[in-house]
């Protein structure tokens, strides 16, 4: 398996002073919103951000890190601001910004992003977005122009843009802190896991018999455009995912059966998008598939990023575009595969429209 280093290095060098200076606005005077806060805290939450990046390298999709180490970000800040919530108060809490909308005002006005990106990466609606912008931008004066002025002159100012090594989160001890990180969490999740599927996931081996694969060869990356064979099926049709395995729609969900798990049901979740993975195991190999629902355009293509693998899933949808389906994987998952996408959190999976946009993202195993 190739080492991830010189990737994940190459981005953490060309990304760092961008991600520096974001995590500086995001520590500011809350009623300053120009003000590059504590240095400190922005430089501690870069490094906790990096060291979660390096661990998770092997299951962020190439042509999406710059979403996947945003939401790392600012996780990691507004875990910490609940942290720091109960040691202090602001002198007018009724004037404070609080830290989701000093977030969404980073995001929107320094960053860039649309509304409809933050709520992808804040894992709320876009009325949650528009609410908090509004309510910030109201306690900073109320004028966006301004506010977006004040950012640039911040990030402007010649201290802020500094080598690698003087925020005090050298390379080496990230990834060795991502390492160890990953390393831990896979033994607590294969623990869970073992006990979950039993005997078969510790000494289960061998891959599917199944057609299809990422690009005709082992380990292969898909090409970026592939599209996603699509297939509408009646309520309550059979479809031979692999052998073994037969897939089926209702108006209720997801059908499922496997030699060793027959009529298997998951039904769509409402609320905002979604998009779910699991695995099955089958004759030696694991079968992988999932739910997707909340959609408001149809699926063109599903990349699931499992290990260093990326595979294009096959879309299994009702007719009259219901805003839901199943993608699978028509290739087989090995245990070798299975074992280390545990150390990342399963695998990783985004489902783009046709114009190529993102409309949703998500996996871990359900």
């Amino acid at each position: 398996m190739p080492h991830p280093r010189p990737d994940f290095a190459a981005y953490a060098h060309a990304g760092l002073p961008g991600l520096v200076t974001t995590a500086h606005l995001l520590h500011g005077d809350p009623d300053d919103p120009g003000d590059l806060g504590n240095s400190r805290e922005a430089t501690e939450l870069v490094r906790r951000t990096l060291v979660e990046v390096c661990a998770r390298w092997r299951r962020i999709p190439r042509d999406d890190v710059d979403f996947y180490v945003r939401r790392l970000l600012v996780e990691e800040y507004l875990r910490g601001a609940r942290t720091r919530r109960g040691k202090t108060v602001p002198h007018d809490a009724s004037r404070a910004v609080s830290a989701r909308q000093r977030a969404v005002l980073v995001l929107l006005h320094w960053e860039g992003l649309r509304e409809a990106e933050i709520a992808q990466l804040l894992g709320c609606s876009t009325g949650a977005v528009r609410s908090h912008a509004r309510r910030g931008l109201t306690v900073c004066g109320g004028d966006a122009e301004r506010l977006r002025k004040r950012f640039a002159a911040a990030a402007a100012a010649p201290a802020e843009v500094a080598p690698f090594d003087t925020f005090d989160v050298p390379l080496d001890a990230v990834e060795r802190r991502g390492r160890t990180l990953r390393r831990r969490r896979r033994g607590v999740v294969m623990a869970v896991w073992a006990l979950l599927l039993g005997p078969a996931v510790v000494f289960g081996a061998g891959r599917f018999m199944g057609a299809g694969s990422t690009d005709g060869s082992d380990g292969g990356v898909a090409a970026a455009t592939a599209q996603s064979p699509i297939r509408i099926v009646a309520p309550g049709e059979r479809v031979d995912a692999v052998p073994g395995v037969q897939v089926w729609l209702t108006a209720d969900g997801k059908h499922w059966s496997t030699p060793e798990r027959p009529n298997q049901f998951l039904g769509p979740e409402g609320g905002k998008p979604g998009v779910s993975a699991r695995p099955d195991h089958v004759r030696g190999g694991y079968f992988l598939s999932g739910l997707y629902h909340g959609l408001s355009a149809d699926p063109a293509r599903v990349e699931v990023t499992v290990a260093d693998h990326r595979i294009t899933g096959t879309v299994l949808t009702l007719a009259g575009s219901p805003g839901w389906g199943v993608w699978y994987a028509p290739t087989s998952l090995s245990l070798a595969d299975l074992k280390s996408s545990f150390a990342d959190g399963g695998p990783a999976v985004t489902v783009y429209d046709a114009s190529g946009k993102v409309v949703v993202r998500g996996g871990g195993y359900a």
